[in-house]
């Protein structure tokens, strides 16, 4: 099977649907076609924005970026073999050509010859090869290596039993490429729109050794944009149109100032007075502007939840702890209340409208059933019951989360709910920056941490893997032979039969949410208010959650 660069991608997400990004009247549709037959028609002279968002950049590296708000800035300016399209399709970026064998085990990749570097060099396949042995290598200790066990001897190389130049990908010339699988994995082609399977110049990263991505003047770019202003510690940064990337005519916007802005007051006085065109809200200022032309609701396909740290603090191993931990929360008045921007309480892990049963339609969360229930009584017997288990009269508990506004908001709602409810229990909070909880979760330097994971493809083993023992991202570790097994076998063995592998996946789930493996809360959602002169800006409730490369300023 060949797919040109002409055509939008159908292969590896036939056994899904896409939840759909609520983009709201304030700035229009977001259908490509429709934005390209009017962009241009009545532009404004000044082509330059100012957005605000919630977090730091954590680096300029594509294999070590680990949270979403870095994956949607270097989505700006870093391209890949396909991206995103409005309806959260993957489709040909620098792929100009790909070939799937019969039995979905080789993979050509073809790139276009006319896409470079900032530095002037061209995008070639040795820098697909390159980046690729990077990720898999352990010396790099890339976050995202897992995703690559699908590729020939990609486990063995991360296990250290072979070496990087061993990995199943191979150069045909200077602007091909081949793949070998292992298994065929029905949304590889997705994954390769997703930052750890882009391109590095291995000249360059070599020539900046251990500076590499930790500024904008350290890191290369083959995007729509180009970062300026970016020390690796500050507060704000621009993209400015890379006048050198392949699609260059087709960019409008001249440059993005962006600002990290935690507290939404901020955000609405820089908004009103015109500081801002797009600024972030939620709890009471996100339910005052909802009748606002400016107003916009952008649903996300990914959970918040508790997580423990089962390695360093043994209490969690008890059962009913766990269990008074969820049915305490009220997860109706957590969403809609607390946070009043969107975000859905949570039933299970995998929310509603997100993948559909590829035989039967049934979407997933229906097929799951509800798990998460609140029921302060049971909640409370079930406590005192732990207590006596653990032998001790009083808990102290550190809650470790992010430290934007609604992340201290849902902080305190659950320190609140705990405290008033638990006889003896004391809930310290610890908000830190992004980078810095991750950082913390991963070196185990917590006891329960306010967490969130998202999906970079509209598929449910994205959500699930988080689930497995061996996920990076699984700091507690949450461990259960079962839940591995299950997970590995729909994407291996089960990874062709589509029912056996939606078996799978509702099983692994259930299992961790009767065992209350993680707690989740909600599934996230923004309200943004947006300038309603900004168009064509395309939001994803999946991987990067913005793209700036059809947006312009209308007059």
């Amino acid at each position: 099977m060949k797919i040109n660069k002409k055509g939008a991608l159908s292969i590896g997400l036939t056994v899904t649907t896409v939840l759909l990004a609520a983009c709201g009247g304030s700035n229009g549709d977001t259908d490509s076609t429709s934005k390209d037959s009017t962009k241009g028609e009545n532009q404004a002279t000044d082509q330059s924005i100012s957005v605000g968002v919630l977090n730091e950049l954590s680096t300029g590296d594509t294999l070590l970026v680990s949270d979403i708000g870095t994956n949607t800035a270097m989505s700006q300016y870093l391209e890949g073999l396909y991206r995103l399209d409005e309806n959260n399709q993957p489709v040909p970026a620098l792929a100009e050509e790909t070939t799937v064998s019969e039995d979905g085990l080789t993979y050509t990749f073809k790139l276009r010859e006319d896409a470079t570097w900032s530095n002037g060099e061209p995008v070639t396949a040795h820098d697909f090869v390159y980046a690729w042995r990077q990720a898999v290598n352990p010396e790099k200790a890339a976050p995202y290596s897992y995703m690559f066990t699908s590729i020939v001897n990609a486990e063995e190389i991360i296990n250290g039993e072979m070496t990087p130049e061993e990995l199943g990908i191979e150069a045909v010339g200077d602007y091909e490429f081949t793949v070998q699988m292992t298994v065929p994995v029905s949304y590889f082609l997705g994954e390769m729109a997703f930052l750890p399977f882009f391109p590095q110049n291995q000249a360059f990263v070599e020539e900046m050794g251990s500076e590499y991505g930790t500024s904008s003047d350290t890191t290369l770019y083959n995007g729509p944009f180009i970062l300026t202003g970016w020390d690796g510690t500050n507060q704000s940064w621009s993209y400015q149109k890379n006048e050198d990337y392949w699609d260059a005519k087709n960019i409008t916007l001249d440059k993005i100032d962006v600002q990290v802005i935690k507290e939404v007051s901020t955000a609405l006085n820089l908004f009103e007075s015109g500081g801002l065109d797009d600024a972030i809200l939620s709890g009471e200022s996100a339910k005052q502007y909802v009748d606002n032309e400016a107003y916009v609701v952008e649903p996300e396909a990914r959970t918040n939840y508790l997580q423990f740290n089962y390695t360093d603090v043994p209490m969690f191993s008890n059962a009913k702890l766990r269990e008074a931990f969820s049915l305490i929360l009220d997860r109706e008045e957590l969403a809609n209340t607390i946070l009043g921007n969107g975000s859905l309480p949570a039933t299970a892990f995998v929310p509603h409208d997100f993948v559909t049963n590829p035989v039967t339609g049934n979407d997933f969360a229906d097929d799951a059933g509800d798990f998460l229930t609140y029921d302060k009584e049971k909640a409370k017997q079930l406590f005192d019951e732990a207590k006596k288990e653990l032998g001790v009269d009083t808990i102290e508990i550190d809650l470790l989360g992010d430290d934007d506004e609604a992340s201290k908001l849902v902080g305190q709602y659950i320190q609140g709910e705990l405290q008033n409810n638990f006889e003896g229990l004391t809930i310290n909070l610890s908000n830190v920056p992004k980078n810095n909880r991750i950082e913390k979760g991963q070196s185990g330097d917590f006891d329960i941490i306010l967490g969130g994971w998202g999906a970079i493809l509209p598929d449910a083993i994205n959500l699930l893997d988080i689930m497995n023992s061996e996920t990076t991202f699984n700091v507690g570790p949450y461990k259960n032979e079962k839940v591995d097994q299950l997970l590995n076998d729909a994407e291996t063995v089960n990874a062709n039969d589509p029912e056996a592998r939606w078996q799978n996946m509702l099983d692994a789930q259930a299992i961790m949410l009767n065992e209350k493996g993680f707690i989740p809360l909600y599934h996230t959602a923004e309200v943004h208010l947006r300038n309603p002169k900004l168009k064509g800006v395309e939001v994803h409730s999946v991987s990067a959650r913005y793209d700036y490369r059809n947006a312009y300023v209308a007059e």
